[in-house]
């Protein structure tokens, strides 16, 4: 039962009997094993996903001058986070970055044409759509404001407080991609832990 999905909206703001019931018909779950990609570049984003269990990633790739893919991690989503790729999501255009699993992972997630539904039917709905917004603006300016201020040593000192589970989860080279250092820079800070 996709219930965890409901309870994070509501931590926000309580729903009405009748609003959970509309959400959790909505609603569906998928099993994801490790490597999958939930969306690829160019492709349309027509999901919003939550994590109730494991761990995925989202990233761009660019060719580098010798003509390699090169990935830089944007964000990570763990359990109880929502994710997708936003500007795709809203403006139905091709996306800029693909989604990885990067555990075995258990997803909630609704599809777009029913969450604009309820957005539409209850105005509840739509106001906790816009604080949890908020919330992830707030942590992408933080990541922006420390990549822009904080030298590296002090971005991965950070990361690996802040964010310790992850730091311990996530492959060496997608923490520093995600954090614009080099991975033998990550492998030296995780060896002295």
């Amino acid at each position: 039962m996709p219930r965890e999905f409901i309870e994070s909206l509501m931590s926000v703001h309580p729903f009405s009997d009748a609003i959970q019931s509309d959400f959790f018909s909505r609603l569906r779950i998928a099993k994801v094993s490790k490597g999958k990609l939930l969306l690829t570049q160019r492709d349309v984003c027509d999901k919003l996903w939550y994590v109730k269990t494991g761990l995925v990633r989202g990233f761009s790739s660019t060719d580098n001058a010798n003509r390699n893919s090169d990935d830089i991690t944007e964000w990570f989503a763990r359990e109880k986070n929502f994710f997708n790729c936003t500007k795709s999501f809203v403006d139905q255009i091709a996306a800029n970055e693909s989604i990885e699993v990067l555990e075995p992972s258990e997803l909630i997630y609704i599809n777009r044409n029913d969450l604009y539904e309820l957005y539409f039917k209850y105005p509840e709905v739509c106001n906790v759509a816009r604080l949890i917004a908020e919330r992830y603006w707030i942590i992408y300016k933080d990541k922006l404001r420390d990549l822009r201020f904080r030298s590296a040593q002090e971005r991965i000192e950070h990361f690996s407080v802040q964010s310790k589970d992850l730091f311990n989860r996530v492959p060496q080279k997608h923490i520093a991609s995600y954090l614009g250092i080099s991975e033998n820079y990550v492998s030296k800070i995780r060896t002295k832990r």
